[in-house]
């Protein structure tokens, strides 16, 4: 199975940089709100730059090694939430001394402003600018940073495991699943033919083909399962349903299928799932039930395997 990835397009990194930069306004608002001690007191306009370029420059790097990590092909079959932990202690490891030196060298060293009681009192901020201040300021920020980072990256973090592997089973299709194959494959046809190819086609690599079996949404990546293998790249799974609504539907929040790769569509004790044609098999959401059985219909919801007819005994 390979993993690969193509360089950041423009539509994603806008759709990144208008989330980043929602998040930012939030939390900037947030903190001039509450005005937490940050060690020194200074005018209303002076602390909103500084908690500007904080949160700014923080957001930056945490994205940025976020998106680098993910990049690694040994990092790639992480779940998500490990890569925003690992990017956000490492980011804090970053931030460490952009933050020393915007605090105690800009704020307070360079412009003059005066530190608060509690900070005057903490032996830590008596040390120079060295390795035990950076030591004590990274043991401060860490915790909170990676937590503020995990907390971000919240909305985004629905079905981030790696699905549960899966023993290949016996693939049967009936008629009602062949037809379906039929008529999505004529409307793929025309769908290639008559619109440009979208933007997260063009970004799977040519190793993997164009045979999409599945894609699942995690945080702002997208994991594509083709015949050839997975791969993760970036994209949104809003525009996955709007660009292939003839070949496939979304069937979950998280989970887009092709109509042509379902085997069977069969209850199980927590719902409702399809069983594509690699063996995985992808839940179905309350939501969709009614739309996923109206489209491939019920005679896969019991599709089960052939009963052998019974031998007849041999004339002695």
């Amino acid at each position: 199975m390979t993993s690969a990835h193509r360089p950041l397009s423009p539509a994603n990194a806008s759709s990144i940089l208008r989330y980043l930069g929602g998040t930012g306004c939030a939390l900037w608002l947030l903190v001039m709100a509450l005005q937490p001690d940050v060690g020194f007191s200074a005018p209303w306009l002076w602390m909103g730059f500084f908690w500007l370029v904080t949160i700014g420059s923080g957001l930056a790097v945490l994205q940025s090694l976020l998106y680098v990590l993910s990049r690694r092909k040994q990092l790639q079959q992480w779940p998500l939430w490990m890569l925003v932990a690992c990017s956000g202690i490492l980011g804090s490891t970053l931030l460490t001394p952009i933050y020393w030196l915007l605090g105690e060298g800009l704020m307070q060293g360079s412009l003059g402003f005066e530190a608060t009681m509690d900070d005057e009192t903490d032996s830590g901020t008596a040390l120079g600018f060295g390795w035990a201040a950076l030591l004590q300021e990274f043991g401060d920020m860490v915790g909170p940073v990676t937590a503020a980072w995990l907390l971000i990256s919240l909305p985004r973090l629905q079905g981030l495991l790696p699905p549960v592997l899966v023993h290949r089973q016996g693939r049967e299709s009936t008629e009602n699943a062949e037809s379906t194959a039929e008529m999505v494959g004529q409307a793929e046809l025309t769908t290639r033919e008559t619109q440009a190819r979208p933007a997260w086609r063009e970004a799977l690599p040519k190793e993997m083909g164009d045979d999409v079996i599945a894609v699942c949404s995690e945080l702002q990546y997208l994991r594509v399962w083709t015949a050839r293998g997975s791969t993760l790249i970036l994209g949104s799974l809003q525009e996955v349903e709007d660009t292939e609504a003839l070949t496939g539907m979304r069937v979950h929040r998280s989970w887009w299928v092709h109509a042509r790769h379902i085997r069977s569509v069969r209850r199980r004790a927590d719902g409702l799932v399809c069983q594509m044609s690699d063996g995985r098999d992808i839940p179905v959401s309350r939501r969709r039930k009614a739309e996923v059985l109206e489209r491939f219909g019920d005679a896969a919801r019991y599709a089960t395997p052939a009963l052998p007819p019974p031998e007849r005994s041999k004339p002695k």
